[in-house]
């Protein structure tokens, strides 16, 4: 009964779509989504001693991850604010970063992905239960799969990342088809059944991007445009066209060792990725962001702020991250839930990042690492001990400390940074 009707749903669809094609692309019959005003973030710095401890887990990181610079923010409503830009554009080099510089945001891109999903629903463009074959019929084995799966990530698709990731890192400038990404995935064993349970897979999303764009007629540049970019007036942020592989200044150049024969990362050596197509990662991590636009955008992804009152309730009906995760980590709309705060953690070529937010108190963190060489995961556990100093700060007069709640401590994340270094030296 449930696919009987969700087939011939998707052929209405398709003809529907045709006139949702005209107006989008025509900008008449379809009203604009509305601006987004956010909470209003601290403009003060944080006490002093708060600053210290937040430059110094910084400058640790970098030389842990083998980093020649980072950048990173914290805005605390209650207390302050901190943006910190350390170290180099190069190994070894002179060129300080500064915090205004724009980089490749990696998975951060997903939850932007599924934004442009929800909005899409919201003016009753496509619904969430639809079928990715209503939109890409040609599309083999994926009979069954819904676009809200695609977003939530329980599609039980592989990743392509995972087969092809070492081809992106070497070879970063090449073109790809975004057909030839998702052809990959679906190719690589499943995970589990459609709606089963949550496994990360950039197939997904790459899918999802594809399956919005056939949907609307209308590229992913246009629907990030449209609705996440001028939204939430993030006007550092872009999506390039996958045949720009060179972003304008100020952009943050990145590096990654690669592999050597024997498997471990050749440090000596490490390969400049600044030069990179987009068209890696597609709608699952092309776009290209600053940390102030990234501020704004992770303290609307936590509130779901872009979402309507119904959609954001259904958005955040949030699915475990594996059968022995803790209870407090989980998965939402491209993104996850880690105690209060929501985010992602993103990984390119040259550039690893995360964002963190707590709809409750406003507690914000971005972090950007110019070094990927120790993955994703070093960056989301960088930006967690930045939360969990930034909890403790004074608040200024007026204001009252509030109980942020963290299930993990400041400790406990740098044990565990200690644990992920890359390239360290000998001795």
């Amino acid at each position: 009964m449930r696919n009987s009707i969700k087939r011939g749903r998707g052929v209405g669809l398709l003809s529907a779509a045709v006139g949702v094609v005209l107006s989008l692309s025509a900008c008449a019959g379809v009203a604009a989504p509305p601006s987004v005003t956010l909470t209003e973030q601290p403009t003060g710095d944080l006490p002093a001693a708060s600053v210290e401890a937040l430059n110094a887990a910084l400058a640790e990181a970098m030389a842990l991850a083998a980093a020649p610079g980072a950048i990173a923010g914290v805005w605390a409503p209650w207390s302050g604010r901190w943006v910190s830009a350390q170290g180099t554009t190069a190994p070894g080099g002179t060129e300080k970063l500064s915090a205004d510089m724009r980089f490749r945001v990696g998975d951060n891109t997903q939850p932007m992905t599924c934004d442009v999903l929800y909005g899409l629903v919201a003016d009753g463009v496509v619904a969430l239960d639809d079928e990715v074959s209503a939109y890409l019929p040609s599309i083999q084995s994926v009979q069954g799969i819904t676009l809200g799966q695609l977003c939530h990530g329980t599609s039980g698709l592989g990743d392509f990342g995972n087969t092809l990731g070492s081809l992106f890192a070497s070879n970063p400038t090449r073109q790809w088809s975004t057909l030839e990404l998702v052809s990959d995935g679906i190719a690589n064993s499943r995970t589990g059944r459609p709606g089963e349970s949550y496994a990360p897979s950039d197939t997904n999303y790459a899918l999802l991007g594809l399956a919005l764009e056939k949907a609307t007629g209308n590229t992913a540049k246009t629907l990030y445009d449209r609705y996440v970019f001028g939204r939430l007036g993030m006007k550092d942020s872009l999506f390039p066209d996958p045949t720009t592989v060179e972003i304008s200044d100020p952009f943050v150049p990145g590096w990654e060792a690669l592999k050597s024969p024997d498997g471990t990362p050749a440090c000596d050596a490490p390969k400049d990725e600044s030069l990179l197509s987009n068209s890696q990662a597609f709608t699952a991590g092309g776009v290209v962001s600053s940390i102030d636009d990234l501020q704004r955008y992770a303290q609307s992804f936590a509130a779901g702020a872009l979402l309507t009152d119904e959609l954001r309730d259904k958005a955040w009906e949030t699915v475990p991250l594996s059968a022995d995760a803790p209870a407090w980590q989980s998965f939402g709309p491209g993104g996850m839930q880690i105690g209060p705060m929501r985010g992602q953690a993103g990984y390119i070529p040259g550039h690893i990042s995360a964002m963190l937010s707590d709809p409750e108190t406003g507690l914000t963190v971005v972090v950007l690492l110019n070094n990927s060489t120790a993955g994703a995961g070093f960056a989301q556990t960088l930006a967690m001990k930045l939360a969990a100093i930034a909890a403790k700060a004074q608040p200024v007069e007026g204001e009252k400390l509030p109980l942020v709640g963290l299930p993990w401590s400041e400790e406990q994340m740098t044990e565990r940074l200690a644990a992920s270094a890359v390239c360290q030296p000998a001795g």
